[in-house]
């Protein structure tokens, strides 16, 4: 059926009415959703389930079961995930049924079934409730007062112990009913008791000690018992502290206990390899199988009854849309922050994997924003930091007018909200003794070529931005060339070689500069160095300097196949005359490279999780001599803008997982007059951008005039290509594009 279109007024999903309170404005939003909505509602019709619904929805092709009692009823149910996880008592669906009844003038079935029933409560905190119907209440009430509390709730300790009540109610009544979802929970938490007493009494550390041939360290220790006893949880310890170790050493106690018998791995492609080592390596095992090859060769591998299971991200995304969904017992995602956009193809894919038990594993659960936090947390726990208006309303500070996010607040409460589901410790908290890192950033200056052509990208954003200032809205072409104009900025902040189709003209400063370092860092001594670039083809600049030097070096990219990586990290580690490894960011997750003790940034990334990511190959376990952390940055670029916005997003890291700050904000001025400081940003952009719209001849040819002055590449360079992936979302809509244009905005106010 079509739903009736709404006479009530647009209500935003950012901004909540100042008359309406958080609840009330979010039940509103699930009626607006509904009224919207083309869903097909239909009564299951059967004699003993009057108000019971099914409500589909043709366009996500999705169906779920509601129980609807009338407005406000305690009793009403929906099988979806917003009404177990909202806190309201009701979604969309709810509200859809609701309109339905209203529209088609059905009878709302408000009166109590004669059953006696148990049910998972949603509203508010959850709990385990029993309602008592009129058939043989009496007899019910006199036994369930040893089970449920005054309320009507399911004591603590009655869970151990539910079985025996629920063979007393059916004895009494047959009718009784104890719905799935309440007697799931209980089964939960009777195996979480199970698991925290096996952690506690059986595998202490001499146990752990002697479960893999290599000795952990006592946080790992405790790491492994967090996990254990959670069930499903994410070890996020700073990188190099060994999370791999810890995974496996979990995965051996599930197989050791018979509580698992398939392990599923799922990591980056690069790492495939090196998983399979380190766990014949720490096991003594020699049955672990990577899924790879031809799609049909995959599925079949998958039904093999090999303990470990290994298979890349992007592998099994493809697969599962083949397979519907797929089982394992339990479940590891290695780097799982690449799981932060929640509406993804890969995100999409995980979460049609049926697993009992899951660890995730990452040293940056957390790069931009809250909301990266909340989408990895709930693959663990759909209810730790739920519901999510509530978590954004305690959490972020927004513009009133805008709904944007301006600042954070009370950063350090996630911490406790996350104890039983997330651990994290850092190098200095675990008192690893570690060598001394010292990091700096050395300001290089760009040539007059760079100079000029970075600065006829500058002028062409701010017009673009002060067009989104003035209308709120950019065309799809116009969302391309922002984007890809910015990246190119950052690109000729490198060299303009990258930008060069024809490879024959090259402007630049910095690969001479790391040059030089090199000189100084391989005259005398065995220092070896790590240089990391995003672009493959500034790292190949290096790559010809070495060659003309006759330097040995190794090179890790995107296109190295991951049989091949083992063969460059073991070459690197062990060959004394290989003191040089270059990586785009493809290595900068999850690689050994601790013999190392200097790393060269020769660019910046986006978010200081990444630049994170690439310190952590060298700062780790096993490092023994001090480590120097370099990162050149070009001088009155874009690059040197990122160093304020790297900084705030750290601090919004510590602040929520490392009991940093508990309130940060984007700048110290922004909190009181966001919006104005955008206005001196684009004054120059402005008065272009009304010079070029005298005439209608001159607004249609800016993009060409734009394109001449700086031009696109016909077909993106692998550089380009690299970039519109890694920023592909956020200009699929326009609230993003909205988001990104501020960023820009701040970006070019600083610069």
């Amino acid at each position: 059926m079509e739903t009736y279109q709404s006479r009530e007024r647009r209500l935003s999903n950012t901004i909540k009415p100042a008359e309406m309170g958080l609840e009330e404005w979010q039940v509103a939003l699930r009626r607006q959703q509904a009224q919207r909505e083309r869903f097909t509602i239909s009564e299951l019709g059967a004699p003993f389930s009057p108000g019971e619904y099914q409500v589909r929805n043709p366009k996500s092709r999705s169906q779920y079961k509601v129980i609807y009692r009338g407005a406000y009823s305690p009793w009403n149910y929906c099988s979806c995930p917003d009404f177990r996880t909202s806190g309201l008592g009701t979604c969309k669906h709810v509200e859809g049924v609701k309109l339905w009844l209203q529209a088609e003038g059905k009878e709302v079935h408000n009166e109590e079934p004669d059953y006696t029933s148990i049910y998972m409560d949603y509203r508010g905190e959850r709990c385990i409730r029993i309602r008592f119907g009129e058939a043989h209440r009496k007899e019910l009430a006199a036994i369930a007062k040893d089970y449920f509390d005054q309320a009507n709730v399911l004591r603590p300790e009655a869970y151990a112990n539910f079985d025996s009540f629920l063979e007393k109610a059916r004895g009494i009544d047959p009718s009784f009913r104890c719905y799935p979802d309440a007697l799931e929970e209980v089964i939960s938490q009777r195996e979480r008791l199970q698991r925290a007493a096996l952690a506690k009494e059986t595998y202490t550390d001499e146990t752990l000690d002697n479960l893999l041939t290599a000795k952990l360290y006592p946080y790992q220790k405790e790491g492994v018992r967090f996990a254990f006893k959670a069930g499903k949880a994410i070890i996020a310890d700073e990188m190099g502290l060994g999370k791999t170790v810890q995974a496996i050493c979990l995965a051996e106690i599930y197989l050791r206990e018979k509580m698992a018998e398939s392990v599923l791995i799922v990591c980056p492609n690069s790492l495939k390899y090196q998983w399979k080592s380190e766990i014949e390596r720490w096991t003594g095992r020699n049955e672990v199988l990577i899924v790879e090859g031809y799609a049909s060769r995959r599925l079949e591998l998958y039904k093999a009854t090999t303990p470990y299971k290994i298979v890349s991200y992007q592998s099994l995304a493809n697969d599962i849309k083949a397979l519907g969904r797929l089982s394992t017992d339990l479940l590891v995602m290695d780097e799982v922050q690449r799981l932060k956009n929640w509406n993804t193809q890969l995100a999409w894919a995980v979460r049609r994997i049926d697993a009992h038990y899951n660890v995730l594993l990452s040293g940056t659960p957390l790069e931009n924003n809250l909301d990266e936090l909340v989408s990895i947390v709930q693959l663990a726990d759909p209810y730790c930091l739920a519901p999510l208006y509530r978590f954004r309303f305690d959490h972020i500070i927004t513009d009133p007018e805008t709904g944007k996010a301006v600042g954070y607040k009370n950063l350090n409460d996630i911490r406790d909200k996350l104890k039983y589901t997330l651990i994290r410790r850092t190098k200095q908290g675990v008192q690893l003794q570690l060598p001394k890192r010292t990091d700096q950033f050395l300001l290089i200056p760009m040539t007059s070529e760079q100079s000029t052509r970075h600065e006829e990208l500058r002028l062409a954003v701010a017009r673009l931005v002060s067009k989104w200032t003035r209308t709120h809205n950019l065309s799809e072409e116009e969302r391309r060339r922002l984007l890809l104009m910015l990246g190119q900025m950052r690109m000729l902040a490198d060299s303009t070689f990258i930008l060069d189709q024809d490879q024959e003209s090259r402007h630049d400063v910095k690969v001479g500069e790391v040059m030089n370092i090199l000189e100084d860092a391989l005259s005398g001594g065995t220092a070896k160095v790590v240089i990391f670039s995003e672009w493959e083809r500034m790292a190949r600049l290096v790559a010809s300097e070495l060659d003309a030097r006759s330097i040995p070096y190794e090179f890790l990219h995107g296109g190295v196949p991951a049989k091949k990586r083992e063969e460059l990290i073991q070459r690197f580690t062990d060959d004394p005359d290989h003191r040089i490894f270059l990586s785009t960011d493809a290595g900068s997750t999850g690689l050994n490279l601790q013999v190392a003790s200097i790393l060269i940034n020769l660019d910046l990334p986006w978010n200081p999780a990444i630049l994170e990511q690439r310190i952590g190959r060298i700062y780790r376990i096993g490092q023994e001599t001090p480590i120097q952390v370099l990162s050149l940055v070009s001088k009155d670029s874009i690059e040197e803008s990122m160093i304020d916005r790297l900084r705030f997003k750290h601090s919004m890291f510590e602040g929520a997982l490392d009991g940093g700050d508990d309130t940060i904000f984007l700048s110290e001025d922004r909190f009181k007059g966001f919006m104005e400081s955008l206005a001196p940003a684009l004054s120059k952009g402005e008065k272009e951008e009304e010079q070029g719209a005298r005439s209608k001849e001159q607004e249609n040819t800016f993009g060409t005039q734009n394109q001449s002055s700086c031009p696109l590449p016909p077909a993106p360079c692998p550089e380009i290509k690299d970039l519109l992936t890694s920023l592909r979302d956020i200009l699929q809509s326009p609230e993003k594009t909205k988001q990104l244009a501020e960023a820009i905005t701040q970006i070019l106010n600083e610069t």
